[in-house]
């Protein structure tokens, strides 16, 4: 995930130093997830009402876990922790943000993040064929994602599937 992530950054325009800082940053997106128990992070099935919440919870406690450092690495993980779950249209979270107003980094990861999620297995879902997540993030071009930068993904295509080649699930 965070080399796909460092790649798009590239693609992107984002200078080498920069890349490398959102490449070690990146893997800390879900570090939240240490405060929610077990029972909700690996259930098989759809999560009520109230495990939703406490799920969500997760980018609002990465980030405040991650924000008292004053080293660019970390300070890039507290703004990707708070903010690879808010959506170009603003229906995201925690602040429903939208739009350029969601920090590039928080806009390059949701694509990466999405994207290895989508194509791998989970305790509440099979791996989903990599033509069928492509497919759901072209769908959510301007919903979900930066239209820019689903645009430039999508048209790179092949360099982030041997990404996933090099970097299989383990």
């Amino acid at each position: 995930m965070a080399e796909v992530a460092r790649q798009l950054a590239l693609l992107n325009g984002m200078d080498g130093d920069e890349a490398s800082i959102l490449h070690t940053a990146a893997p800390l997106h879900d570090v939240g997830k240490i405060g929610i128990p077990d029972a909700i992070l690996n259930k098989p099935g759809k999560l009520d009402e109230n495990e939703w919440e406490m799920m969500k919870s997760h980018a609002e406690l990465g980030a405040r876990i991650l924000s008292n450092s004053n080293r660019p690495a970390l300070k890039a993980a507290a703004i990707i922790a708070r903010q690879h779950h808010e959506n170009w249209d603003g229906s995201g979270y925690p602040d429903g943000l939208s739009g350029d107003n969601i920090h590039l980094y928080g806009r390059l990861v949701a694509i990466a993040d999405v994207y290895d999620a989508l194509c791998s297995k989970r305790s509440y879902k099979d791996c989903w064929s990599c033509e069928d997540a492509v497919a759901y993030m072209q769908e959510q071009r301007g919903v979900k994602f930066d239209p820019g930068l689903i645009d430039l993904f999508i048209g790179n295509l092949a360099s982030f599937e041997s990404i996933r080649k090099r970097y299989p699930d383990q």
